[in-house]
């Protein structure tokens, strides 16, 4: 399976709304986005990928797809519980992998968890940085040409 951005980003989306339940704003963070004051949020952001060659004549790449994802809570305590669910979705739970539309899985994948990060806000008087920890998330696939 041809994994793609698009889909990845659709599928990710998709994936958390579903586990993490409702009352979560699940966002795709774009250019000119600006953060909302909804709590508790999610912001998924695409981070540098990689290709690399793993067969003669380019007939197979592994493309390597990295996202950044955002949870900013409420308090300190809901920070930390939510940030063990969210860490237990990317270590164990399999993603529906959707290319275009959400009524038709096309298969499944697994992300990577590389790093949490807590984020101490700069500025005391920046609320909106209060409370905040990103998940640093891969995502491998072997490409065939076509």
């Amino acid at each position: 399976m041809n994994l793609t951005q698009y889909g990845l980003d659709r599928s990710i989306i998709l994936g958390l709304r579903e586990r993490v339940g409702e009352g979560f704003r699940v966002d795709l963070v774009f250019d000119g986005y600006k953060i909302p004051s909804d709590r508790p949020l999610i912001t998924i952001e695409n981070m540098q990928g990689n290709y690399e060659r793993v067969s003669k004549l380019r007939e197979g790449i592994n493309a390597t797809y990295r996202y950044q994802i955002g949870l900013h809570d409420v308090n300190s305590v809901e920070l930390s519980k939510n940030k063990e669910v969210i860490a237990n979705l990317f270590n164990f739970h399999r993603f529906k992998y959707f290319e275009e539309s959400s009524d038709n899985i096309k298969g499944f994948f697994y992300c990577e968890l590389t790093a949490v990060v807590p984020m101490p806000a700069s500025d005391i008087s920046k609320q909106s940085e209060f409370h905040r920890v990103y998940f640093d998330v891969e995502i491998e696939n072997i490409k065939r040409s076509c």
